[in-house]
């Protein structure tokens, strides 16, 4: 049994690592958090962290992938598989998008964009590379679809993506800045962003 609960514990590590990370870039920024202080959030020796991430950077990376890019992938699977009307789909896809980028400790890792991505150009390409690219291949996929059954508009795939990706990003920035000021009934949110893109695409 003991040997059972350090297995368990061991596979779990990498995530809890992530967790501390994630709390420790909230607290003080990506440049001034360190491997050592997101180890002691962890509960863990210094050492113990480099059995998993070389560095802070593969550390970062791999929330990238952890918390948004394979999440992501996992729904345009799901995407594909579904058999229900686009607006329904559109509303669950967008739902999860929202919960995953806005209502999640992810947020954090827009923040560390938006303050920090200058200095560290690699961590823009590597949210674009993961989670913005698994988002707008879903979304296009999910307009595919609803194309091929004769849902939405013919002209439907010459519109730029990102427009439908843009009230996400602005929730989420929002959220960063404002929500305290004039919180955001995401719910609602949600529901308005499904009307004023299905308004637009679907065929009459």
């Amino acid at each position: 049994m003991p040997q059972a609960k350090r297995s368990r514990r061991k596979e779990a590590r990498p995530e809890e690592i992530i967790d501390a990370a994630l709390a420790e870039f909230a607290a003080v920024g990506y440049s001034a958090a360190s491997m050592a202080q997101i180890a002691a959030r962890a509960g863990i020796a210094r050492s113990t962290i480099y059995l998993y991430y070389a560095d802070k950077e593969a550390l970062i990376s791999a929330a990238f992938d952890l918390r948004l890019g394979q999440a992501f992938a996992a729904a345009g699977q799901g995407v594909a598989l579904s058999s229900g009307p686009f607006r329904e789909v559109f509303h669950e896809m967008l739902t999860l998008l929202y919960t995953r980028i806005v209502k999640s400790d992810a947020l954090v890792l827009l923040k560390v964009l938006v303050a920090e991505g200058r200095q560290f150009p690699q961590l823009l390409t590597r949210y674009h590379d993961t989670a913005l690219n698994a988002a707008m291949t879903m979304l296009t996929g999910l307009l595919k679809q609803g194309l091929a059954r004769g849902e939405l508009r013919p002209d439907v795939m010459g519109y730029d993506i990102k427009l439908v990706m843009s009230p996400i990003m602005l929730a989420a920035i929002w959220h960063l800045t404002f929500q305290e000021l004039e919180p955001i009934d995401l719910a609602h949110y949600i529901e308005g962003h499904v009307s004023f893109i299905c308004d637009g695409i679907l065929t009459r």
